[in-house]
């Protein structure tokens, strides 16, 4: 990657930091939504875009990547499906253990409480989990493969 790329990736990145800095300050500190039912931050549906923004970017960029890179070095391109492979392997597993039963919710009338949301629900949710203790299990792993080198 060329210097020039690189200093403005960094900048991008700091930007990116620094304004999702602001967004939590601002949600934390801006206030309350007067006559709701429930504390709700002005800021709120702020927060909740940028997130969204910054999670479309981040799937799109991991989707966007492995094809760059098989275009760019196709013989590289096997541990980058490879590692798309390992994702849709986790997701198919996390879907498998997902469970659509309706909740008992005394007093809720709301739409949510279908069998569709509630296994996608649990399918990011054990998502989330796998990849989450797979990512503790790999750093724990390196430091021990490290330390015996």
């Amino acid at each position: 990657m060329s210097n020039t790329l690189s200093k403005y990736l960094n900048i991008l990145t700091y930007v990116m930091i620094g304004l999702t800095a602001i967004f939590v300050i601002m949600f934390y500190l801006g206030g309350e939504i007067p006559n709701q039912a429930h504390t709700t931050p002005v800021y709120t549906d702020l927060l909740i875009n940028w997130a969204k923004v910054l999670f479309i970017a981040s799937a799109a960029l991991s989707i966007l990547f492995p094809i760059i890179q098989i275009v760019v070095n196709p013989k590289g391109a096997l541990k980058g499906l490879m590692g798309l492979v390992v994702l849709g392997l986790v997701i198919l597993v996390s879907y498998s253990m997902s469970d659509a039963t309706l909740l008992n919710l005394p007093g809720y009338t709301g739409t949510d409480n279908n069998p569709a949301s509630l296994q996608f629900a649990d399918t990011v949710l054990y998502t989330m989990y796998i990849l989450g203790i797979g990512t503790v299990a790999s750093i724990v792993v390196t430091e021990i493969i490290r330390r015996l080198r």
